[in-house]
């Protein structure tokens, strides 16, 4: 299943990767989102348009397991999120690996910043996802879809809050 979302942010590019990798706004989304969060991995390359960072994380929502995806996993789910980060492209890939039907559940995309003026960027994430578990497969991506729309919903708020309270 492809699917895209959107938003726009009233801030720079620059403003907006800056936050978005610093530990004061991590430290704050996550908890926002009532997702626990532990940093595997973080490296930084190179600087200014040269930059690369690659971050991996290893994710835990603190909120009820859907029932279809309870009946094939015993206790809480994570995932683990591979972001690869090109200062570049305004643009960042990500895989994310859930610890429930690793094998099954295929979840990749690319983040990016279109910039659209000196204060303005449109966040793009378009994404795959598909689950290969007959009978339940498409049941299960629409559930997860769902699961990380509503995520980018919350996020967007807290993000656009975020901004706005540190100018």
């Amino acid at each position: 299943m492809q699917y895209k979302i959107e938003d726009s942010f009233d801030v720079s590019a620059e403003r907006y990767w800056s936050a978005f990798f610093s530990d004061e706004y991590r430290l704050a989304l996550w908890p926002a989102l009532d997702i626990d969060c532990k940093v595997l991995r973080l490296e930084r390359k190179g600087e200014g348009e040269n930059l690369t960072i690659t971050r991996e994380q290893h994710l835990t929502p603190r909120r009820e397991v859907p029932a279809i995806i309870a009946k094939l996993v015993k206790g809480a789910i994570s995932y683990t999120e591979l972001n690869e980060f090109t200062a570049k492209t305004n643009s960042m890939r990500t895989t994310t690996t859930p610890s429930f039907l690793g094998d099954k559940i295929r979840s990749v995309g690319t983040y990016r910043l279109e910039v659209l003026g000196p204060e303005k960027v449109n966040r793009v994430w378009d994404a795959e996802l598909s689950c290969s578990i007959p009978l339940v497969g498409g049941k299960i991506e629409k559930i997860l879809v769902e699961e990380v729309r509503e995520s980018y919903r919350r996020a967007t708020e807290f993000t656009r809050r975020w901004h706005r309270e540190h100018p």
